[in-house]
């Protein structure tokens, strides 16, 4: 599979807004090669966390609001930030490598591993909307807590004017990396049912929580182990999500080119447009090639709004009609008619291509069951 030829270097945003993401494009998340120089890295910086202005944050039980900075300060953990470590960029700032480990850690041979995340470095401007918008990223990071397939929260910072939101690395970089490097792992449909069940429980439980994605694409999804192509995958970059109120539509265009539903273009649409989004991804997986597409930004927006698409003979040989059935189920123009992500789980083709046990995991996540607590979680270390 390669998405080359039909994919844009940089994604862009409808409507003249540049699409934020942990990596886009060709400018794919080079893991491999980041974890590599992590041991070489002496550009790391020291940074002791600070409590952001404006916007809450995430604090650990032990400390309040109320408490003062120099008391939060000694509470926090310090973090090294290694800035030549980027694992991906746009208009906000970047996102690069954390690491945090306290000097007891070391044993005798003054060797110890340190505890890796990723950290999304942000200026902060005096613009009310635009604090507004960092808030609800960190608000909704922080409801979505506890999912396996979602990317986990650990701690918001400001050192100075700039905001620091740490999160949970995703070691195996994202599925559109392994697409275009290891194509022989997205043409089974046993991998993209497996694949789509984890993707329908994470989005699943972010709409029963009203939170809306809005930039579903195959670059916001990230392996969590990068020695292993079937280890869990992870919802990233909430950067354009929003809460919604059931029944009210949503009118700001936003989200990815191939990616981005009709009714988004067309200012007016629900949490829906997440399952059109998912439908495009399917569709992805099993073909390597994007339903809806053109010479630039218009064509393909101007197919999309058409909304016609095909199962092209020569893309879908080798693929049955259940999953094509599957994809259609998404990919309905008419929101009435398009499934919802508990629906799609309930679908033949992910029952007859995933083992019974992960399936009922997914359906499990999407209600909320079996979540994370904060004592489990799960550090990556060196």
């Amino acid at each position: 599979m390669n998405y080359s030829s039909r994919q844009s270097s940089t994604p862009s945003t409808p409507g003249g807004t540049t699409a934020v993401s942990h990596a886009a494009g060709n400018s794919v998340m080079q893991y491999d090669a980041t974890m590599t120089q992590y041991n070489e890295s002496q550009n790391a910086t020291a940074v002791t966390p600070t409590p952001p202005p404006d916007i809450q944050t995430n604090y650990p039980p032990h400390v309040s609001s109320s408490q003062s900075q120099s008391s939060f300060t000694q509470r926090r953990p310090a973090y090294l930030l290694h800035r030549d470590l980027v694992i991906g960029k746009g208009s906000y700032g970047q996102v690069c490598i954390a690491s945090r480990g306290e000097a007891e850690m070391h044993n005798a041979n003054g060797s110890g591993k340190r505890k890796k995340f990723a950290c999304k470095c942000v200026i902060l401007r005096n613009d009310a909307k635009y604090i507004a918008k960092l808030q609800e990223e960190v608000n909704v990071l922080r409801e979505l807590r506890g999912h396996e397939n979602v990317i986990r929260l650990y701690d918001v910072f400001c050192v100075d004017n700039e905001l620091f939101i740490i999160t949970e690395l995703g070691r195996g970089g994202d599925l559109f990396h392994l697409l275009t490097t290891h194509p022989k792992h997205g043409v089974t449909e046993a991998y993209a049912a497996k694949t789509v069940a984890q993707m329908l429980s994470s989005v699943a439980f972010l709409h029963a929580r009203n939170i809306c994605h809005r930039d579903l694409k195959l670059e916001n999804w990230v392996l969590e182990s990068g020695k292993d192509v079937w280890s869990p995958l992870k919802l990233i970059d909430f950067g354009l999500s929003t809460h919604f109120t059931p029944g009210h539509r949503l009118s700001r265009v936003v989200g990815s080119s191939y990616y981005v539903a009709p009714e988004v273009l067309k200012k007016s649409y629900t949490e829906a447009c997440d399952l059109w989004s998912l439908g495009v991804i399917v569709y992805m997986l099993l073909s390597g090639a994007p339903p809806f597409y053109g010479k630039n930004d218009e064509a393909i927006k101007g197919s999309i709004v058409q909304g016609e698409y095909t199962f092209p003979h020569e893309l879908f040989r080798d693929v049955s009609d259940e999953a094509m059935a599957f994809v259609s189920t998404l990919l309905s123009y008419n929101i009435e008619y398009r499934y919802t992500a508990e629906q799609a789980l309930t679908h033949p083709w992910l029952s007859v291509n995933c083992e019974p046990e992960m399936l009922q995991r997914a359906k499990d996540g999407a209600r909320g069951v079996g979540l994370l607590g904060d004592h489990d979680e799960v550090m990556t270390e060196m």
